[in-house]
């Protein structure tokens, strides 16, 4: 039945606020239940993870090239907007280091060096234009993409930021200034052309206080492996600072912080125009790379606690967070997936722990903001230095080396793009390298021939039954067999075709008269292939041949009828499939004997009636 015009509008309308709805209605259903055991499990694991966040947003901050605050303002507002629109409730929204690696490498390239209102105001346009691509991707329904990027994929670019994090901070872990322009090199090679030359800037000040951060954090995982060691590290080192009477002379530090929130703002139009084409690449990459690891981390939050994760919907809500938050001064962010881990430990219950987590969050920025003028640049390029450890999965690698020779070439492949090219690019190569091996895998069309055990030669006309036929691979050598019998098992669609198309020259050629073709045991045809099968039948009929398709689904049927590929086979040459076993083969394999006993060459292609097992 129809839909008429408005019905399709209210359907469309209904499509497009579902994302926006849907979680609000789960949330409202979520607080039907709420008591204060479950509002004070989500408070105490809100303030677990504002202890850690508060030192790693200003550290992503810092890798984004940014000032750390704008890192705290994105945890506040993202974290605060997300916890309302994630699909997996415990999800912690907020600057991950990828994403901040990922702007570093974007807007490096655009900025004017030395310009840090341009370099701002492009990290947040990033933010607009990441939004929109999102939003827009997502009321596509294109979320579920991500489900074809391989995991593969995800540890090889995320081993490859984590190496380009460490090498980015031996700079401020050793207090030289030495900034980086759009000029350089991308990846390592651009880190080591920054650094080279400064090296006698090297800071003995700077190099204890991050070794004492560092010392800090692997220290106290020893006592207590929930312990922040990021914040004590922080702490630690800031009051080692203030004890000392060290000031910026001696080594790099942080710098007073501002103690308020920044008020709305448009972002940057004409700065985002100017510069469209990289913006709009980097901020696609943003987007997929966002959507992949939310995802991922959703995941691997629904397999402990058994709530459902959907793509479109991560997709959609991290587009409205980037959106809305652009307005608020933020860098792009995403899914966490040690804040949500710590989250969920702590025994968070529902989507307002990430509310207490950015409230949290907002209270120590504003109470000790001021006191941010001690801690050492060092410090914080310590605990990147965790952070960039935990980042490459030596396990991985060392397991898919061993195990699968072609998810390894991707991971490994992703891995080296992300160091040596540019990183916007290096998403898309490791998606690429991705689909050319899922297509690698799916152009896998296995042919065998069902031949009678019994004969010599495994002539099918002298089986009695098709329950005899045994598979074996095709001999290309048998040319003078009248009838051959064989079974196709793979996707049809345009990449098999050249290798269909060859087979088929190869039976055309030979003596053969009769070809029969199961297709029971694929799972698609498309055009190509139709038109390959079209192309051999009439190769067939031009030698007083025959081609026989029996096993076909009803719908692979009706396609080929719309196609016109029935006709061209002849419908008496067609068999579909039905219950019994092996019927409609042996529907096919009396049609040869039919054909072979009046003649192939007689025979026409079959009348109008649709040949049915039955």
């Amino acid at each position: 039945m129809k839909l008429h015009e408005s019905d399709m509008i209210r359907r469309g309308l209904a499509m497009g606020v579902e994302p926006l709805v849907e979680p609000l209605v789960r949330f409202g259903r979520s607080m039907r239940t709420y008591n204060a055991k479950a509002l004070r499990q989500d408070a105490v694991a809100g303030l677990s993870v504002a202890v850690i966040g508060v030192p790693q947003a200003m550290a992503y901050a810092i890798i984004a090239g940014v000032r750390p605050e704008y890192g705290i303002y994105t945890l506040v507002f993202q974290c605060l907007i997300g916890s309302f629109f994630n699909s997996q409730p415990l999800l912690s929204v907020g600057p991950i280091n990828t994403q901040s690696l990922l702007v570093a490498s974007i807007v490096t390239r655009i900025a004017v060096p030395g310009d840090e209102a341009m370099y701002l105001s492009l990290v947040i346009g990033l933010t607009f234009l990441k939004g929109l691509i999102q939003i827009g991707l997502a009321e596509l329904r294109m979320g579920n993409l991500v489900r074809y990027v391989s995991h593969a994929v995800v540890v090889g670019f995320t081993g490859g930021a984590g190496v380009l994090i460490a090498a980015g901070q031996v700079r401020s872990f050793l207090g030289i200034s030495a900034e980086r322009s759009g000029s350089q090199w991308p990846g390592l090679v651009g880190i080591g052309q920054q650094l080279w030359p400064h090296w006698d800037q090297a800071s003995g000040a700077s190099v204890a206080m991050g070794s004492v951060a560092l010392g800090l954090m692997i220290g106290v995982r020893y006592v207590w492996r929930l312990a922040p060691g990021p914040l004590l590290a922080v702490v630690g080192t800031g009051a080692l600072v203030w004890l000392l009477g060290w000031h910026g002379d001696q080594l790099p530090l942080v710098g007073a912080l501002p103690d308020s929130l920044p008020m709305p703002s448009w972002p940057a139009f004409g700065l985002m125009l100017a510069h469209l084409d990289a913006m709009l690449a980097g901020a696609l990459a943003l987007a997929l790379l966002g959507l992949i690891e939310a995802y991922a981390i959703g995941k691997s939050i629904s397999a402990k606690t058994g709530e459902p994760v959907s793509a479109n919907q991560e997709m959609f809500s991290q587009g409205l967070t980037s959106f809305v938050t652009s307005f608020m001064s933020c860098i792009p962010g995403s899914g966490s997936f040690s804040r949500s881990a710590i989250n969920q430990l702590s025994g968070a219950k529902t989507a307002l722990s990430g509310v207490f987590n950015a409230m949290f969050v907002l209270v120590i920025y504003l109470l000790f903001a001021p006191a941010a003028q001690y801690i050492p640049m060092a410090a914080i390029a310590a605990i990147l230095f965790v952070v960039a450890y935990k980042l490459v999965d030596w396990r991985y690698f060392l397991k898919i080396a061993k195990s699968n020779r072609a998810d390894a070439t991707v991971c490994f492949g992703t891995f080296l793009a992300t160091l040596f090219t540019p990183l916007k690019y290096a998403v898309f190569i490791g998606i690429a390298m991705n689909v050319a091996l899922y297509l690698r895998r799916a152009r896998q069309v296995y042919i065998t021939e069902m031949v009678n055990p019994d004969d010599e030669d495994g002539d099918v006309t002298s089986a009695k039954t098709t329950v005899q036929l045994i598979e074996r691979p095709v001999r290309e050598n048998v040319a003078s067999r009248a009838v051959m019998f064989l079974q196709l098992e793979g996707n049809l669609f345009f990449a098999t075709a050249d290798e269909l198309e060859e087979r088929f020259n190869r039976l055309s050629a030979s003596e053969t008269k009769i070809v029969i073709l199961r297709l029971k045991r694929t799972h698609m045809v498309d055009a190509t292939v139709m038109g390959v099968f079209e192309q051999f039948a009439r190769h067939m009929q031009a030698k007083g041949g025959q081609l026989l398709l029996c096993g076909v689904r009803r719908r692979m049927f009706e396609r080929m009828d719309e196609f016109g590929l029935v006709d061209a086979i002849g419908r008496n040459n067609v068999f579909e499939t039905s219950d019994g076993v092996f019927a409609s083969a042996r529907a096919a394999f009396d049609r040869a004997e039919v054909l072979m006993g009046r003649g192939v060459a007689d025979g026409d292609r079959g009348d109008n009636s649709v040949s049915r097992e039955s």
